[in-house]
């Protein structure tokens, strides 16, 4: 995250300290506030809040659990957050730091919400990573030129700003990544590499207070497991629910009867007996003329999803994700651009690119069905890849490399700016 954050502020000229004149001290949010371009939290967007509220639950945790002496726990939540902001914040951001805007409003809102994050986990770390703090302080507060601490170790040590705490957004959005999560579940499950696009999720939810929000950041879900259409439903006709007994605890309980406990249950609609223990914690059972009482850890319940489908659920949150595992023609044409555009990046790398360099990109193939991936999905693999051209056929003057591209392909990239 410090990388991504230093590599893009530098290419578009970042500069807290611009406007920001006189002692800064700890680079607190007051002393921030002055800089050019800087908005308060309450103003920026939701992804911005979102991690800004995130990083004061961090600080609170991290304060209450070091007073308490548990420095493990202190160090997990340090540790959740970070993985919050690399792999939810920052990728989700990423096209506003691409935004070739340098004053659009948007992206200097994530700058600073990226800046404060970093300038306050730094501050977080510093006890337990002493000299890796002090690097990142030197190189985020020096372009201040003095003006700011001269070591992080001379900062007070973070307080939560109560303000900043949205826990109704938390919730959201936990469970929107929760959702993403079990996404990726299910596409390794049935061995679906994530640049492959397919057709439609479908989530069911136990509880749809949050479906209406969820609703509105389908676009959000979609990029992160990289579908077409995303579906919410309370019709499980893609799944069945399998329920089986607990046969080590309800042993010692039911003795004789198990025989007729499993064949009642089994004879049982799995998703009725979901219903009951979702909504009462129990289930009740006639066996043998005897009721007899059933708890969420007496019974085991299992998800298989129908043909053509590959299910996962998460029952402490009350949803199932349900993945379209069908591989049309125009979605497999989909995922040779995807891959092409991870050859040529790959290729970018091994030319020494830098971000912002412009290319030629050209491609010798046979195979009809790559050309034709190509020229349905130009847009995408120009923008992606930063080509201002895409050609067939092999170029003069450039190196070739062969990528395992549909039955073979030669790739030709050029720096041309």
């Amino acid at each position: 995250v410090y990388s991504f954050f230093v590599i893009y502020a530098n290419m578009d000229g970042f500069d807290p300290s611009d406007g920001l004149d006189g002692d800064v001290g700890m680079l607190g949010g007051d002393a921030l506030s002055r800089g050019r371009g800087y908005r308060p939290a309450i103003e920026r967007a939701e992804l911005d809040r979102w991690i800004l509220s995130e990083l004061q639950n961090t600080v609170s945790t991290v304060v209450e659990r070091m007073d308490a002496y548990d420095n493990y726990n202190a160090c997990r939540a340090l540790t959740s957050f970070v993985d919050g902001l690399s792999n939810w914040y920052v990728r989700s951001s990423r096209s506003r730091f691409w935004n070739t805007d340098k004053q659009s409003q948007d992206k200097r809102d994530a700058y600073w919400t990226l800046y404060e994050c970093l300038v306050t986990v730094t501050k977080l770390v510093a006890p337990f990573i002493p000299f890796l703090a002090e690097t990142f302080w030197k190189n985020l507060a020096g372009v201040f030129s003095g003006r700011a601490a001269e070591s992080v170790h001379l900062c007070d040590y973070p307080k939560s700003i109560s303000a900043q705490v949205d826990r109704q957004l938390s919730e959201q959005m936990q469970l929107l990544r929760s959702l993403a999560s079990l996404g990726r579940k299910t596409r390794m499950s049935a061995k679906l590499k994530v640049r492959q696009p397919l057709a439609e999720v479908v989530v069911l939810l136990a509880d749809t207070q949050h479906q209406a929000w969820l609703e509105a950041h389908d676009e959000l879900l979609q990029k992160e497991l990289n579908v077409e259409k995303i579906t919410y439903s309370d019709d499980d006709q893609y799944i069945d629910y399998r329920v089986t007994p607990n046969f080590k605890r309800l042993g010692p309980r039911v003795g004789r009867l198990m025989p007729q406990v499993k064949k009642a249950i089994a004879s049982a609609s799995g998703s009725e007996l979901l219903a009951q223990l979702n909504e009462h914690q129990k289930v009740v059972l006639d066996i043998d003329g005897q009721d007899v009482e059933f708890d969420n850890e007496d019974l085991q319940v299992s998800i298989h999803a129908k043909e053509g489908w590959v299910a996962a659920d998460d029952h402490a949150l009350g949803c199932v994700v349900v993945l379209n595992t069908e591989l049309t023609p125009e979605l497999l044409r989909k995922g040779l651009a995807r891959d092409l555009i991870r050859f040529v990046n790959d290729r970018r790398k091994a030319l020494g690119c830098e971000y912002n360099d412009q290319i030629q990109l050209g491609l010798e193939t046979d195979d009809s069905e790559v050309m034709l991936a190509l020229e349905e999905n130009r847009d995408v693999i120009t923008q992606d890849c930063q080509a201002v051209s895409l050609v067939f056929g092999s170029q003069a003057d450039c190196e070739s490399v062969e990528v395992k591209l549909g039955s073979g392909a030669q790739l030709y990239v050029r720096v041309v700016s």
